[in-house]
């Protein structure tokens, strides 16, 4: 990958990454009253910002002589869709998994995002995640309080459990590590 690119692609991602940690940080229950309006923000804000990343790798390779076939299958054009449709009924079923509704009777795809709901539900869809899932988000919120040089701030918004990870992320991050060979 050229050095240009390399370096647009890395900007990119790290901003994604810093909306994606906003999603997380407006979920928490004391951080935003407008929690609908600001996840959903943050949320396509991260999605448009990778689709950049994605288009700026995609006119590189167009450039280089990439066939256009090529091109729409490694950007998976047939599973995208547009935000401006809405939701879908696939969605909706989801939702109502999650929050109890009754059981769609539809077809097997209908039950399927259900079931993927009621997964969610009960603490996530594979339990072996939790771990990961905790790593995860203290990451997100220590390399953004270190970057922001508000670690202190972890405490406001975070579970304490949570904030102390992200404590000891931020904590590492402060002091350069020396690399090893």
């Amino acid at each position: 990958m050229p050095e240009p690119l390399r370096q647009a692609v890395h900007q990119l991602v790290s901003e994604a990454v810093m909306n994606c940690q906003d999603v997380l940080r407006y979920t928490e229950p004391d951080v935003a009253h407008d929690w609908k309006r600001m996840t959903l923000i943050r949320a396509t804000d991260a999605s448009d910002t990778l689709d950049m990343a994605a288009m700026v790798i995609a006119a590189y390779c167009q450039r280089t002589g990439m066939a256009m076939d090529t091109l729409a299958s490694y950007l998976q054009t047939r599973q995208q869709r547009s935000r401006a449709a809405g939701p879908r009924d696939a969605d909706r079923h989801e939702v109502a998994g999650m929050l109890g509704g009754p059981l769609p009777l539809d077809d097997d795809e209908a039950r399927l995002r259900f079931s993927w709901g009621q997964g969610y539900a009960e603490g996530g869809l594979m339990a072996e995640a939790d771990e990961q899932r905790l790593f995860t988000v203290a990451c997100l919120h220590g390399l953004r309080a270190r970057l922001c040089d508000d670690v202190e701030a972890l405490d406001d918004y975070l579970p304490p459990h949570v904030a102390k990870l992200a404590r000891k992320v931020a904590e590492v991050l402060e002091v350069p590590q020396p690399a090893t060979a």
